[in-house]
Formats: structure tokens, C-alpha cells, sequence
């Protein structure tokens, strides 16, 4: 990704469902597009292509930046949710939301397949090299997800009805003044041929949690 982000003072439309019927959706872009990608009944459905990934392994493997991240650089703080219903086929396909600065720099809040064959909300942290730490189980692969940028903290949330928001983690995110932060939707497939899920309401809102701990 060779285009900068700087010196922008960029905000999406707050509190509206940006993926409701639009064919295209305003101010957003594609990094990794996928060949596969449709809007039906106010829900994006994104079908991923095989070995995609976001990854900089801590063994030091050749790292993974190819998944399909459809994104908008967003300035300041902000909280952006989600809900996402996935259909994962085999291990590490994932569909989530990501924050990036650059490919050493970037965090990505999923729902993933497991090596055992279980669903789980994962985390990934990557600042040269990626951590990477699962939550809980899900019975199934839905979950409205959220992330907030509060000065140099990010905070990860997940909720099963929308309404009761459970804490993934926090961590410190510093960003360059006048950077923007490229905030939006991913999907995975690093060791499938590929998977497809569906994000319906990615809302932004200016409206900050305020304790990540009780996700309030």
C-alpha cells in the first residue's frame, strides 16, 4: 500500500449504516480486492480468495498482508461496530475488523475458525510482529464486533445481541499527528480455498467508550 494518509482531517458519516443497498460505498477503498464481492439487503457479502492473510509471524516467517480489507482512513477518535455472520470452512478463515497504519502496524478484532474446528473471537496485535489471542467460544460464527480509538488507545469489543458489549482487550495504538487510521472490514483465508462473510451495519460514530473494561 504506497498511498499516504497524512495531514487529512477525514471522518465518515456518523451513526449511519453505510452498507444499506448502496452498490458503492462513498469514500471507501479496497486494499487486496476481492474477484467476489456483493451488497444484498443491506449486507456486504465478501467471498475470499485462497492462502489470504494478515500476518507478520513472531517464528519470523514470510509475512502475510493480502487479505481483502475494504477500509476508509478515519482522523481522531472514533468507535466503528459491525455485525458479522460468517461461513468458515476450515482453520484461520476469519472475517473482522481491521486498523492499519502501514504493513508492520495494524490490529485486527475476528471471528475464526480454530485448529479444532471451533469458533472463537480472536485478536491480533502487530507492531513489527504479531501477537495473536483468542477469547471466547461462539456457538456460532456471528457477533456484532467494535473498536474504539480514544487517543493512543484501542479498545477491542464483541456483543452476541448488540446491546451488551464484552471486553476482548485494550492496548496502547499511538498515532503520527495528522495521520489518518485505515478502519474498516476484513476477510481471511490463509490456509483454505476460501471463505465469504457477510457485514451488515458498519456504523462510526464519534461517541468514544469511555471504560474499555465494562464496554461503556
Amino acid at each position: 500500500m504506497k498511498k499516504e494518509y497524512l495531514h487529512m482531517n477525514n471522518y465518515p458519516p456518523v451513526d449511519t449504516d453505510l452498507l444499506s443497498a448502496q452498490p458503492e460505498i462513498p469514500g471507501f477503498e479496497w486494499f487486496n480486492p476481492p474477484a467476489e464481492w456483493v451488497i444484498e439487503k443491506g449486507s456486504m457479502i465478501i467471498t475470499s480468495e485462497p492462502e489470504t492473510d494478515f500476518f507478520r509471524s513472531p517464528r519470523g516467517v514470510q509475512p502475510k498482508d493480502n487479505a481483502h480489507f475494504l477500509f476508509y482512513p478515519v482522523s481522531g477518535d472514533f468507535s466503528v461496530k459491525t455485525h458479522l455472520k460468517a461461513d468458515l470452512k476450515a482453520f484461520g478463515d476469519a472475517g473482522g475488523l481491521t486498523i492499519r497504519l502501514s504493513a508492520e502496524r495494524w490490529a485486527k478484532l475476528c471471528i475464526e475458525r480454530s485448529p479444532a474446528g471451533e469458533i472463537n473471537i480472536v485478536s491480533v496485535v502487530t507492531d513489527g510482529y504479531s501477537d495473536d489471542a483468542n477469547n471466547e467460544l461462539l456457538t456460532q460464527p456471528e457477533a456484532f464486533l467494535r473498536i474504539t480509538r480514544r487517543g493512543g488507545l484501542v479498545g477491542f469489543h464483541y456483543s452476541l445481541d448488540g446491546k451488551i458489549w464484552r471486553f476482548a482487550r485494550n492496548f496502547r495504538f499511538p498515532v503520527p499527528d495528522g495521520e489518518a487510521l485505515l478502519t474498516g472490514i476484513h476477510v481471511q483465508s490463509p490456509y483454505s480455498d476460501g471463505c465469504s462473510a457477510g457485514f451488515r451495519e458498519l456504523v462510526f460514530s464519534k461517541d468514544t467508550v469511555e471504560n474499555f473494561k465494562s464496554g461503556e
